[in-house]
C-alpha cells in the first residue's frame, strides 16, 4: 500500500501558482503534472522528478527540498490502529494479578503440576536434540584414525 504522497497542490496554492504554470516551467506534460498534483501517479521516474524539482525552483525562484513536496501518511490500517491505541497505557502483569482473586489450593496444585510437566518436556526435548546432534556429528565425521579421547565419551 502506497503511503508517500505529493504535497504539490498545497505548495502551489501557497505560492499562488497553477499546475499549468508548473507544467510550463518544468517541461513536463500537463497530464503528468496534474497526475502528480492530484496524487494519481503510481510511480515516478527519477528523470520526471528532476524536471519537476527544476520547474518548481524556476517557478518559485528558490531551491526546493524534497520534504516540501513529499510526505508519508499512514496507511488506512495504520491510522485506524493509531486511533484504537490512542490513550492506551502499557500492560503491567502485576496490576492484573492484583485485580484477580487469589488461586485456590487446587488451582495452585494444578499450576505446579503443569509447570513440572512443561519443564520435563523441555528437558526431554533438549536431551533428544543433543543426542541427535551427536549422531549427526558422528555420521559426518571425517574418516581417519579414531580419536581415543572421542571414544571415552
Amino acid at each position: 500500500m502506497v503511503n508517500t504522497y505529493f504535497k504539490l497542490e498545497l505548495l502551489l496554492r501557497q505560492h499562488k501558482k497553477t499546475p499549468l504554470a508548473l507544467a510550463e516551467a518544468s517541461g513536463l506534460s500537463k497530464t503528468t503534472v496534474y497526475n502528480l498534483v492530484n496524487n494519481k501517479a503510481k510511480a515516478v521516474e527519477l528523470e520526471t522528478l528532476d524536471k519537476l524539482m527544476a520547474g518548481l525552483e524556476r517557478l518559485l525562484g528558490r531551491p526546493v527540498r524534497f520534504d516540501e513536496i513529499l510526505e508519508k501518511r499512514p496507511t488506512p490500517k495504520e491510522a485506524r490502529l493509531a486511533r484504537l491505541l490512542k490513550g492506551v497505557r502499557p500492560f503491567h502483569w502485576e496490576e492484573v494479578q492484583k485485580a484477580l482473586p487469589p488461586l485456590t489450593p487446587e488451582e495452585k496444585a494444578e499450576d505446579e503440576a503443569f509447570l513440572r510437566v512443561l519443564e520435563e518436556a523441555r528437558q526431554t526435548d533438549l536431551e533428544q536434540s543433543q543426542a541427535r546432534d551427536r549422531r549427526l556429528l558422528e555420521l559426518f565425521e571425517e574418516p581417519g584414525p579414531k580419536n581415543p579421547a572421542r571414544r571415552a565419551r
